[in-house]
């Protein structure tokens, strides 16, 4: 009897200290092709047909980890392209959480050549964008860097969407891409 109360003792302090929300495929894993998002993510938006490269459009950079990167572009007409999914377990509101993603810019892609940005999306429902979670910085990179997310919640969060945008500032719609590759846990910031 004690072994068993001491193993569930043990088992409940080590699941509270890996407080991390796990994405479903955070390196956005899966089969080369256009025009689909990879397993575990999904798009709900019109016109968002997401790329896993490399490979389609003669996009052939090579992704940060693993064997697939995520390409997002927006149109010159406005529209844009996201992806989303739900987190195993809701961020709670008036929490503090942190996680990192890999961002980069392809010079080439049928066109769609400009720099954007990413815009990190929580919402209540499927798809939702509720909450601007965070915006980066302009990205005309090629190559990968690391970028840390940090955001403070005013209501509960299911899901989480990424969403390619446009430059701060632009007064018209143009063609432009962004790479998305190798997202974090998500954590508990320290200092809430």
């Amino acid at each position: 009897m004690k072994l068993s109360t001491l193993f569930l003792f043990f088992s409940c302090f080590f699941a509270q200290q890996d407080s991390k929300i796990y994405f479903q495929n955070p390196s956005f894993e899966d089969t080369p092709r256009e025009s689909a998002s990879p397993i575990s993510w999904e798009s709900l938006t019109d016109n968002s047909t997401p790329d896993i490269l490399p490979g389609p459009w003669g996009v052939k950079f090579a992704p940060q980890h693993g064997k697939t990167c995520l390409g997002l572009v927006t149109r010159a007409d406005g529209t844009r392209e996201d992806v989303s999914q739900l987190l195993n377990q809701p961020l709670k509101a008036g929490k503090c959480y942190t996680f990192s993603i890999y961002l980069a810019h392809a010079p080439a892609y049928v066109g769609y050549n400009q720099p954007l940005r990413i815009r990190i999306w929580g919402g209540s429902s499927r798809g939702g964008k509720d909450v601007l979670l965070y915006s980066s910085p302009l990205i005309d990179h090629s190559d990968w860097k690391k970028y840390d997310v940090e955001f403070m919640l005013r209501s509960d969060v299911q899901y989480i969407t990424f969403e390619a945008y446009f430059a701060p500032g632009v007064l018209f719609f143009y063609k432009g891409n962004i790479l998305i590759d190798n997202c974090s846990p998500i954590e508990r910031c320290d200092r809430a």
